[in-house]
This record gives C-alpha cells, sequence and structure tokens, in this order.
C-alpha cells in the first residue's frame, strides 16, 4: 500500500524516471497499459536526458506481421551497443515472446552493454 501511494502522487515521467534507475541491462522494463495510454513520448523525453536518438540508438519498434525479424536485430545490435529497444504491442505475438525470452537469456549469458534496455 505504501509502494501504491507514493506513486499514485507521482507523475508517470516520475515513475518512468524511478524504474530507469532501478533497472539495468538485465531487468527489463514493462510498461502494462491501460486502453488509450501512450508512454512513447515520456520515454522519449528520459532517453533525451541521457543523449538516445530516435533511430539512432534508440528504437521504437510497433510488433506484428514481419517486425519480430526487425526486432531481433535491433536486439541484438542494441545488446551489443547499448541501445533502447522499445517493442509496442508484443502481447499480440505470445510464440514470439518465447523467442524473445531465450534470446534475452542469452545476452544475460553473454553480458549486455551496461546501457542496453
Amino acid at each position: 500500500r505504501e509502494f501504491m501511494d507514493c506513486d499514485a502522487s507521482k507523475s508517470f515521467y516520475e515513475v518512468l524516471a524511478a524504474s530507469f534507475e532501478d533497472a539495468t541491462a538485465v531487468n527489463p522494463v514493462f510498461f502494462i497499459l491501460s486502453p488509450g495510454v501512450d508512454p512513447v513520448q515520456e520515454v522519449e523525453r528520459l532517453g533525451k536526458t541521457i543523449q538516445l536518438q530516435a533511430n539512432v540508438n534508440y528504437w521504437n519498434i510497433a510488433m506484428g506481421q514481419g517486425q519480430d525479424t526487425i526486432a531481433m536485430s535491433r536486439l541484438e545490435v542494441g545488446h551489443k551497443e547499448g541501445h533502447w529497444v522499445m517493442l509496442q504491442n508484443v502481447h499480440l505475438m505470445p510464440k514470439w515472446c518465447r523467442e524473445l525470452d531465450k534470446k534475452l537469456d542469452h545476452f544475460i549469458a553473454e553480458g549486455s552493454h551496461p546501457y542496453f534496455r
């Protein structure tokens, strides 16, 4: 309850920034959202504070047909070079999520760049 009360008084950006401080290259950040909520602007705002640039070292991929290959490619580069990769709508691809889980385990074993998210 104490945690809920604390977060209820903060903006989404404040909660995101605090979550980022707790995140590591091996602890991804997941957003479970209500319909109509879009965290992209706030994630990009936070990313700018650490010099992230869209399509350079920050990738936002809306999952759907054909995006699985692109996502895996961006994750592979991101894990090596310290990029952020945001995958939207992963709930639409439950079978692919198993591949994602295996890939993330592989990254942990291999050792990801410390800035990878």
